[in-house]
């Protein structure tokens, strides 16, 4: 209805405008013309200025359509502008239609996209409700065609258009977004049942702003979708010091939201590796070893280390991506980088003085500063430290898991890691944690047989996998995804604690245990393959689809093709996440646009149980998972644990993520031989 209104408002525009006209004049060929010999048909050299931007000069493409209008493409760059240092592209596309004495092109603008605020700027809601239709009118002149028009909002615009070449075989510009289906598989009707309870405990059916998306065809259908936006990706890497701005009012706004885009783009996957590395060393392990945020001020300038709560997790995932970078290149930096966060992760199993607790990280005591709530000073030789209390389930994977990396890489002959390496690994079965939640008990175990060399644990590491939570984890799959609704960080969490199980076993050479788990962790991405959890999938194909194994999950419900294009797939993932990370004052808020939707699954629908019971909009998500350089990259500190679906981000500028997220995925495609990523 929208291209139907744009249509009507452009033929009533020319019809108007050539009643108006007086008789044509004849102009000199070598300008542009309505008159000239082939019809206006071609790419035209565009010129012109905007009045708040400067001169510009681009091209402008006329295609013939079906309809007997032209298809438009208009593309300039401003010449004494830029952003950043970096040179402003505009890209708008449209219809036209020519008469005798006029051309006439509309154009459909963005007034807003997703930033609804950015600093002081900020966006009206009304304004991402409906493009700003702009009209140009070209006519004949001295100089060739020329118009004068204003996009409503920003700028004044005067523009001529002179030489003609041949059309490409290629448009000037392509959109390539698209949404691809994430719905998965049916939803069984017992489960159904249970996800009817918790609506009905929630309210969820009854808030208004779920009613208000009751009538939408994907709502009815509980249908998500991913939003796959691969556009202007190989201009990009062939145009470094360009934003393409495409179809929006260009403002500030707009070039940001392009920028992040132009920084997840235009740098190679190891150009941005090499970026994370770099930054990850200098900003973000803090003095004693633990993954951390950087405090910068308002020139980007680092001030000083802010903790991170879940940097046990974190860190033992860096630990990992430095040991495959090591494996991968023999770089000392990296080993010294291991060496320095394993030493942060041993710390934290010493430092609460309780051989039964391990601390969540580490910071740097300040006698200036008060010990923050949770955290306490340590003691001895580590009275410069304080520690955050609360070692749980998920903190523990990342030890577990970094002990495990770091030993593939730190040399026997060193002898002091290894020792303590050996008395931390004695240590980690008499955890709490272990008896709390005894599926991490194996990995625990594998490591002190490993480590010490003592047969003993290695009984025990075989006899606990008869503990019913370990044998119902190894024999049965017990992952889920309901038509956009998972349990978002579990998957990542227990992704890292398949590796380790996996590697463990095999390095025990307990095959029929590794092959079990390596079946498992193919159910899990059988599962939420329709999400694209990109991650997971580098970490089945590494550790569990080149070595054969395929499960019973893969064989029912996929097919070699499907993971041939995930795996693909994957790397578009590693794409979507800029470097740098935008640190910006910013608001973002998909829910603004048009064409979203709400789902009609609450998100972590089983969190109703809490008490007390979160507000209904803690429920809320879309069903559009949005790009990264469109969401979780202004503010998610790992982006692999974040929801698919949601929709919202907020961040004060001056606190930065670490790159964690982008280095384990990128060094672990490396280390499992992921094609393409080089």
């Amino acid at each position: 209805m929208k291209l139907l209104s744009s249509f009507l408002f452009l033929f009533l525009s020319v019809v108007v405008l050539g009643s108006c006209t007086h008789k044509e004049k004849q102009i000199p060929r070598d300008i542009a013309s309505l008159q000239a010999s082939g019809g206006m048909e071609g790419i035209w050299f565009l010129q012109g200025t905007s009045s708040t931007r400067g001169p510009y000069n681009g091209e402008l493409e006329l295609r013939k359509s079906n309809d007997g209008t032209f298809n438009v493409v208009r593309v300039v760059t401003y010449i004494n502008y830029f952003f950043d240092g970096l040179r402003v592209q505009e890209v708008w596309t449209g219809k036209a239609v020519a008469s005798a004495n006029t051309l006439t092109i509309s154009y459909d603008i963005k007034q807003a996209d997703f930033i609804t605020k950015l600093g002081t700027l900020k966006r009206d809601p009304s304004e991402f409700r409906a493009p700003v239709t702009v009209l140009s009118r070209f006519v004949t002149s001295p100089a060739g065609l020329s118009t004068k028009f204003s996009d409503k909002k920003e700028s004044e615009y005067s523009e001529w258009i002179t030489t003609r070449r041949n059309l490409e075989a290629r448009p000037l510009w392509v959109n390539e977004r698209k949404n691809l289906d994430a719905k998965g598989k049916s939803i069984p009707v017992a489960v159904r049942g249970v996800i009817k309870l918790f609506k009905m405990d929630i309210g969820y059916d009854k808030d208004p702003l779920v009613k208000s998306y009751k009538n939408r065809l994907e709502f009815k259908d509980e249908h998500p979708y991913v939003v796959f936006d691969p556009t202007d990706f190989e201009f990009y890497r062939n145009n470094k010091d360009i934003i393409r701005v495409t179809n929006k009012i260009t403002d500030d706004i707009s070039i940001t939201e392009a920028v992040v885009k132009r920084n997840a783009y235009s740098p190679t996957l190891p150009d941005k590796a090499q970026g994370y590395d770099k930054n990850a060393k200098d900003f973000h392990i803090n003095e004693a070893g633990m993954v951390s945020h950087a405090v910068l001020d308002e020139q980007g300038r680092f001030v000083s280390y802010s903790p991170d709560g879940d940097s046990a997790l974190w860190t033992g995932m860096y630990v990992a991506s430095q040991a495959m970078r090591y494996l991968n290149t023999k770089e000392s930096e990296a080993l010294q980088n291991v060496r320095k966060s394993l030493k942060g992760l041993m710390t934290l199993m010493e430092i609460t003085g309780d051989n039964k607790e391990f601390a969540r990280t580490l910071a740097i005591y300040n006698p200036q500063n008060p010990v923050p709530q949770k955290w306490h000073r340590g003691t001895g030789k580590f009275a410069n430290l304080i520690w955050l209390e609360g070692g749980n389930n998920d903190m523990v994977k990342g030890i577990t898991h970094g002990f495990l990396w770091a030993s593939l890489v730190i040399p026997t002959s060193d002898t002091e890691i290894w020792n303590e390496l050996r008395e931390k690994s004695r240590r980690l079965p008499d955890l709490r944690i272990m008896s709390e939640k005894p599926q991490n008990m194996p990995a625990a175990l594998g490591l002190a047989t490993l480590f010490t060399g003592d047969a003993s644990y290695k009984e025990r590491y075989l006899k606990s996998f008869n503990k019913l939570k370990v044998k119902v984890g190894l024999n049965f799959d017990t992952t889920f995804y309901w038509h956009g609704s998972a349990d978002w960080s579990g998957i990542n969490l227990s992704m890292v604690g398949d590796v380790t199980d996996i590697m463990v076993a095999d390095m025990l050479k307990e095959t029929e245990l590794r092959d079990k788990m390596r079946e498992r962790l193919m159910d899990a991405w059988v599962t939420y393959q329709p999400a694209r959890r990109h991650l997971l999938t580098i970490a089945a194909y590494g550790f569990a689809y080149r070595h054969g194994t395929r499960g019973g999950d893969f064989r029912k419900e996929s097919s070699e093709v499907r993971f041939s294009e995930a795996l693909r797939e994957s790397i578009w993932g590693l794409r979507e996440i800029p470097y740098p990370r935008p640190n910006l004052d910013v608001n973002i808020d998909h829910s603004l646009r048009p064409e979203w939707c709400m789902s009609p699954i609450p998100r972590l629908f089983w969190k109703s149980l809490k008490k007390p019971e979160p507000p209904v909009s803690y429920f809320y998500q879309g069903l559009y998972s949005y790009p990264v350089f469109e969401l979780s990259a202004f503010s998610s500190g790992f982006l692999w644990k974040d929801s698919a679906f949601a929709y919202t981000e907020s961040h004060n500028r001056g606190v930065e993520q670490a790159g964690v997220d982008y280095l384990y995925a990128y060094w672990l495609a490396r280390y499992s031989g992921v094609r393409d990523v080089q």
